[in-house]
């Protein structure tokens, strides 16, 4: 995700990523003093980027064609059993995920949560309309014959009710207009007129000058929100990423297991025909040492094959679950037959630009700056709350009195008489002020925590960058060089099977050749293990390469876009608001929603 003010620390960063001297971090009340300086550092560390891969020896002189595809890889193309096939790709994958997926729903959740925040912040301005009634019966006993001017209890009624706006504006000042009505009825001969009815119109308001006081510090706790709720849509991308490279790690699980099926299969074959043999030359040149390894081969084998096949049913299920995609193995013998074909081709990377860029888009670095920021606003709002509390209040109001009913007194409001006003202040200031002091040094602290969490996770990125960088190439090679082995003991192999045939079909017993063809075909079995372990390292680390290609996209923070994935906003079907993922296709038109 692009972020135009860290996109303009990032470019002056480079200007100066030559520079050898290490700056010091600046104080912490001034975040983008601090965002500059981290980047600079960093940018600079990035610009060096990442040195090519040492070589302690001599490099396999084999040359991979990036067509490479022999049997067992062509084979898996198909049903390998006696079930129906199901051809999929990752990008079906990924469709299925974004469309059915649970894990990525939940994700999804997490940034519209948090945005509730921000309008819940919006809440404390507010305006609020208020109504209050009340009425008031008394029957005292009179000790002053003034009270009442004759009877000896005071009785009085009196009714009253008061309506009007309340609010709270971003300076802080908090005004209330209200009108209240009442009538008085007593039994006092001195209370003229009986029964009254009164109105008065006020109008209230109080500005904190100190503590309090200040659009910034009004407008903090949505800002943080704001913060928030950004870091919360970080997140989401984060884990969709991390989500979507675990279906990429299945998928190519799925493939190198079905490929290691079908290598054991074979490796079953060709023992069990090797074992028939030596059990029918038992009479003629066949010791029964060699018979009893190749069925004790022949039955490791099988349980080998057993594995392998539990393998690929656990691949399978893996990818129903990440998908939540209730059709994907359904009726339950169907194959899933991966389709991608594999990358055998190097792959060209820049570690300094993939460095760079994962500074500027992984969303963890993201997630590291908004937090800071947020501290930031934490901070200047506890030095705030450390002020004295001075407040300015104003007031004024007009009223109305009358002897008939309420709504002649509402009237003699603006016709009789003048307005009335008052004016003061109120002071507060607490004379240890521990609590805010205890707060303002709690933010600080957070604030220096932030500084120094915001350092391990770029430092972490580039570890990951790097590692994956590295990654790529070092598959590549472990690739290459399965290769040359697959190749050596594919031919060793078929040099001994090329020698047996030139012995005679049935020597004589304790002839040379007898003996001969004896050693061969405990070779073979030699042989035959050599090479189904070349063939299934071989293809699992092919299987690794593919999944570093994708696994350095994530690092980099760009998988998605890597994808042709975009995060879309939406109603669900009840009308809440839906952050969701959206695969599009190549020519930029969309292929299906994730809702």
């Amino acid at each position: 995700m692009n972020h135009p003010f860290r996109a303009g620390l990032f470019a002056i960063a480079l200007s100066a990523a030559a520079a050898d001297t290490v700056e010091e971090i600046p104080a912490v009340r001034n975040p983008a003093g601090v965002e500059k300086v981290v980047i600079r550092q960093f940018a600079s560390e990035a610009s060096l980027g990442v040195r090519a891969p040492r070589t302690f020896g001599r490099e396999s002189e084999a040359s991979m064609p990036s067509d490479f595809a022999p049997w067992w890889i062509r084979g898996q193309n198909s049903a390998i059993g006696d079930n129906s096939g199901m051809p999929i790709t990752i990008e079906d994958l990924y469709i299925r995920a974004l469309r059915n997926s649970k894990q990525i729903r939940v994700f999804g959740d997490l940034p519209v949560i948090r945005e509730t925040g921000i309008q819940e912040a919006k809440g404390a301005f507010d305006t609020k309309a208020f109504l209050k009634g009340k009425f008031e019966h008394e029957n005292d006993p009179v000790g002053n014959v003034l009270t009442t001017g004759g009877p000896d209890r005071f009785k009085q009624d009196e009714w009253s009710f008061e309506a009007g706006l309340d609010k709270k504006f971003i300076t802080g000042a908090e005004v209330t207009l209200s009108e209240k009505m009442g009538r008085l009825e007593n039994n006092s001969i001195y209370f003229l007129p009986n029964p009254q009815s009164t109105a008065t119109l006020s109008l209230s308001i109080v500005q904190p000058l100190l503590k309090g006081a200040g659009v910034s510090y009004n407008r903090s706790t949505m800002r943080i929100a704001k913060l928030d709720s950004q870091v919360a849509m970080d997140e989401f991308v984060r884990q969709s990423e991390s989500h979507l490279l675990e279906i990429t790690r299945t998928y190519w699980a799925l493939y190198a297991a079905r490929v290691t099926y079908l290598q054991k299969a074979m490796l079953v074959d060709e023992t069990g025909r090797l074992t028939d043999e030596l059990r029918a030359r038992q009479k003629v040149d066949a010791h029964p040492t060699q018979l009893y390894r190749a069925e004790s081969a022949l039955a490791s084998r099988r349980s080998d094959l057993v594995r392998a096949e539990a393998a690929v049913r656990n691949a399978q299920d893996r990818l129903k679950a990440l998908t939540s995609d209730a059709t994907l193995l359904v009726p339950a013998g169907v194959e899933l037959i991966p389709r991608d074909r594999l990358v055998l081709a190097p792959t060209p990377v820049d570690a300094g630009e993939a460095a760079a860029y994962a500074l500027q888009n992984r969303p963890e670095i993201n997630q590291a700056f908004f937090q800071l920021r947020a501290a930031t606003i934490r901070e200047k709002v506890e030095r705030n709350e450390l002020l004295p509390e001075l407040n300015i209040v104003l007031e004024g109001s007009i009223g109305g009195l009358t002897g008939g009913d309420y709504a002649d007194a509402f009237g003699r409001q603006y016709t009789t008489g003048g307005p009335s006003a008052s004016a003061g202040f109120v002071f507060s200031y607490p004379l240890e002020n521990n609590i805010a002091r205890a707060r303002l040094e709690r933010r600080r602290l957070e604030l220096r925590q932030q500084v120094d969490q915001l350092k391990t996770t770029i430092d972490t990125v580039f570890l990951e960058v790097k590692i994956s960088a590295r990654e790529v190439a070092t598959a590549y090679r472990e690739t290459q060089a399965k290769y040359a082995a697959v190749k050596a003991y594919t031919a060793d192999v078929e040099s001994i099977k090329a020698r047996r045939s030139l012995q005679t079909a049935s020597p004589p017993p304790g002839s040379e050749e007898a003996s001969l063809t004896a050693i061969y075909l405990d070779n073979l079995l030699d042989s035959q293990d050599r090479r189904g372990e070349a063939e299934e390292e071989f293809i699992r680390a092919a299987a690794d390469y593919q999944i570093a290609i994708v696994n350095l996209q994530r690092a980099k923070g760009k998988l998605l876009a890597y994808s042709n994935v975009t995060v879309m906003r939406g109603r669900d079907e009840n009308g809440l608001p839906l952050i969701y993922l959206q695969k599009n296709a190549i020519d930029g038109k969309s292929t299906i929603e994730g809702k």
